[in-house]
């Protein structure tokens, strides 16, 4: 095992889903909104940036979409994609709470998903768009790895300042208020429904750019990389980290981000044993959710970190 490409693999990754997880630290720990449908916001961004970027449809693609436009003009389409979707999925479902909510976005997003498998016209069912355009890192001087790796930090640690000053302005205190006493926020004049709404909307935005950036590093999209399981790995992050925290939803994705890359990293002789250790990581990577759940070893080093 070689430590160099699995720690550029971790940082890429691990920033990558600790975008998610912030956002759905907005979303949950501040907002008190329960949201099981992550993964097709982050679908969403990928996918409009994939077609956005994409050469138009040749007479073997089944595809209808294609503009050919410049990388930066996909990011855009993916933040935009990522928000549109928020305000479509939010503003009929915010009006629900805890498991209802839950139960809702989940099927939003299944839904989603079986469109994107079935519908080839969108993004050529489940095959997916191959060979995704992306900017070139060696014009700076830095080979693919390291530069989306680089990429991949900045949009995290943006996400994060973000957040942070959004938590600390009149904004934040109002997501605050609303999510502890909804009455009493409503008896000063927050309209709470408003507020939450503003808030999914906020943090849908940057799992898109997210989206966007993992089409850039995988040169894929297709159903396959947006399944449910990415939406569980968040939540696990988010539980592994500690809620409220900046710092926590960080440190939780990169210890999970680290864990999945360890083992696999770990060479194996036949394709049956490779097999029984994804079996065997899916095991573990539960129990360590259960105890972590009860130590919270993360969520301790995060508050000591913001002290």
């Amino acid at each position: 095992m070689t430590i160099y490409p699995l720690v550029l693999a971790t940082l890429t990754f691990g920033a990558v889903f600790s975008v998610l997880t912030l956002s759905l630290n907005l979303q949950y720990a501040r907002g008190g909104m329960i949201n099981f449908g992550t993964v097709a916001y982050f679908a969403a961004g990928a996918y409009a940036y994939a077609i956005f970027t994409q050469e138009p449809p040749s007479g073997l693609d089944q595809y209808w979409f294609g503009f050919d436009l410049p990388w930066y003009i996909g990011l855009l389409a993916a933040g935009v994609a990522s928000l549109l979707f928020a305000l479509i999925t939010g503003w009929p479902t915010l009006r629900l709470r805890g498991e209802y909510l839950a139960l809702t976005t989940f099927a939003f997003a299944e839904v989603f998903h079986s469109v994107l498998l079935n519908e080839r016209r969108i993004g050529n069912g489940s095959v997916g768009l191959a060979n995704v355009e992306r900017p070139d890192p060696t014009t700076l001087g830095l080979n693919d790895t390291v530069g989306y790796a680089l990429a991949a930090v900045i949009l995290m640690l943006v996400t994060a300042y973000v957040f942070n000053r959004l938590l600390k302005s009149p904004f934040g205190r109002a997501i605050d208020a609303v999510h502890d006493d909804e009455i009493a926020a409503q008896a000063v004049g927050k309209d709470d429904a408003r507020i939450r709404l503003q808030v999914f909307i906020i943090s849908a935005v940057p799992i898109g750019f997210a989206g966007a950036l993992y089409a850039m590093i995988t040169t894929l999209v297709a159903p396959a990389l947006f399944t449910a399981e990415v939406t569980f790995f968040v939540w696990i992050a988010l539980a592994l980290g500690g809620e409220k925290t900046i710092i926590g939803a960080i440190l939780g994705a990169m210890a999970l981000v680290l864990f999945q890359e360890i083992v696999g990293a770990i060479p194996f002789e036949t394709v049956r044993a490779a097999q029984i250790a994804s079996s065997v990581e899916e095991i573990v990577t539960g129990i360590l959710f259960i105890i972590v759940l009860r130590l919270r070893p993360w969520e301790k080093l995060a508050k000591r970190a913001a002290a």
